[in-house]
């Protein structure tokens, strides 16, 4: 589900500095069909951690859009060339990542209803004006783009990016073929790939312990776990594939660890097995460190972690604080048994899990009108009235929705009672409870649904020229609701049809009749 691109143009100065910027993007949603993720923008959001505290890359030149559309990544990335620009004429040198986590097929990368082209991607990327561009795009067939560039499954590139820029051409690295679908786990909370590569760059990919992580390393590293991870998956093995046309000196540095404001966990070799890294602050997995033959140590915020390692019947947790700047070294002796119904991380998982299956709100204001519709009865019982109310409804991932909604109306006009001769004035007050269950379409800019509606009827006559006492009915109308609605980003129009079958009984006489509502909706969902 994965793409890294790096595509490098110009030559650096001697003396230039490094100015790195990062755009991150992360959208739960994809083309209609498409099942909602769950992890997307989590895992976005962690990457951008890693690139801010570790990377380089300062809050002020970082960009991020979360379940954001085409519109909104077309605005950020024309908007940051005036910073790439300026700090270029200002004798420096620039670097631009780029993460997207998210739906894609062979096409497009489908940010939420709308798309961006992977040729267009790229168009992007070098319009930014940056000399190198650094590109993490998490998606499914991702691996298109390197098939096009002639991909190959396995690392072989280096080239430098420290303080000097001395590289040309370009780097394409995907977590998943052309043909291959990219996976979530609910294990780790996340996608396989991304979770590898927010672990690596924090430290786990360090390979030779020199406190950098490089491209290559991170690849080799993100590589063989992801592999690993997911070949026992139904869904089958997902294979990092990578492309590049490079010609260029040394590593490429993502991420130096120890950078100021960050501090160090070690895991000594006396304690081996792998661990589960989780900030308690932030309810997330930032790493899984696997200590075999050589102490392992990964940089991360300020704050409180718990460090899990997963035994056969029970788990070892240690609970720790790291502070800016510090080193905090965690053997055997600091963990404590645990039971696994006791595992906070996986209990946070969960309930990522159970708040992504939970029904959308969606509150609307209602008004429109109610007409009877046989218009012999209509006339001499119950004119058409005016009504408005508020509605709620609860929309599942699945399409089923369930509603409730309050009218009240009121209206005026003449009836001909038979036998009388004359027309005689009316008023007419009314109220309405009503439910309603149905499925609707996917959720796109529009949307339609329809089902069952029932509605719980009261209306008061008065007849203020006669004399005559109010009549008050109550009844039950079922009926069927159908709506038609436009709804760009959480707003939301809607144009909603209601028919109800209304028995009641008047004159000592049982009657029914249908009548309908024609209603408009403006509302929003939470």
């Amino acid at each position: 589900m994965s793409l890294v691109l790096a595509s490098i143009l110009g030559v650096g100065l001697a003396a230039a500095e490094v100015q790195r910027f990062a755009v991150v993007v992360g959208n739960n949603e994809g083309a209609v069909g498409n099942a909602r993720l769950y992890f997307a923008e989590q895992d976005a959001r962690k990457v951008q951690g890693v690139l801010t505290e570790l990377g380089g890359v300062s809050l002020m030149n970082t960009r991020s859009l979360y379940g954001k559309g085409r519109g909104d990544l077309l605005k950020v990335m024309a908007d940051l060339q005036g910073p790439i620009a300026s700090a270029r004429q200002n004798g420096n040198e620039t670097v631009l990542y780029f993460f997207y986590s998210g739906h894609a097929d062979d096409k497009n990368l489908q940010l939420g209803r709308t798309d961006v082209s992977w040729s267009e991607l790229g168009t992007l990327l070098e319009k930014s004006g940056a000399d190198v561009r650094v590109a993490f795009v998490d998606a499914c067939q991702s691996g298109t783009m390197t098939r096009r560039k002639g991909g190959i499954r396995a690392p072989g590139f280096v080239f430098e990016l420290q303080e000097r820029l001395d590289a040309r051409g370009s780097v394409i690295i995907t977590s998943s073929g052309g043909d291959e679908a990219s996976q979530e786990s609910d294990e780790i909370g996340g996608s396989y790939f991304t979770h590898f590569l927010a672990s690596g760059l924090s430290g786990n990919a360090d390979d030779d312990g020199d406190g950098r992580v490089t491209l290559s390393e991170t690849y080799r590293y993100v590589y063989h776990e992801t592999v690993y991870r997911t070949s026992a998956t139904r869904t089958g093995t997902q294979h990092p594939t990578g492309a590049w046309d490079l010609s260029a000196n040394g590593e490429v540095v993502i991420t130096e660890l120890g950078r100021a404001g960050t501090g160090t966990l070690q895991l000594p070799a006396s304690n081996p097995g792998t661990f589960a890294v989780f900030d308690v602050d932030r309810r997330m997995y930032v790493s899984e460190v696997a200590v075999t033959g050589m102490d392992r140590q990964i940089s991360l915020r300020p704050g409180a972690y718990l460090v899990q390692k997963r035994l056969p019947t029970h788990l070892a947790v240690a609970q720790v604080r790291i502070g800016a700047s510090t080193v905090v070294r965690v053997d055997g002796a600091q963990f404590k048994d645990g039971e696994y119904e006791d595992d906070v991380a996986k209990g946070t998982i969960n309930a990522t899990i159970r708040e992504a299956k939970r029904p959308k709100l969606a509150l609307h204001l209602i008004t429109g009108g109610r007409a009877f519709s046989d218009p012999t009865i209509a006339s001499a019982y119950f004119p058409s009235t005016a009504a408005a109310g508020l509605e709620g409804r609860f929309g599942w991932r699945d399409g089923k929705y369930l509603s409730a909604d309050f009218l009240a109306g009121s209206g005026a006009g003449t009836l001909e009672i038979e036998g009388l001769g004359y027309p005689v004035n009316i008023e007419l007050d009314s109220a309405t409870f009503a439910a309603g269950a149905g499925w609707r379409t996917p959720e796109f800019i529009v949307q339609a649904g329809g089902g069952l509606h029932l509605q719980a009827f009261w209306l008061r006559r008065r007849f203020p020229d006669e004399g005559v006492a109010d009549q008050e009915l109550f009844s039950v109308a079922p009926g069927l609701s159908g709506w038609f609605g436009v709804h760009p980003g959480q707003f939301e129009a809607e144009l909603q049809l209601r028919v109800h079958y209304l028995p009641f009984v008047v004159d000592g006489r049982d009657n029914g009749m249908g009548f309908s509502e024609l209603l408009l909706g403006l509302g929003y969902r939470f």
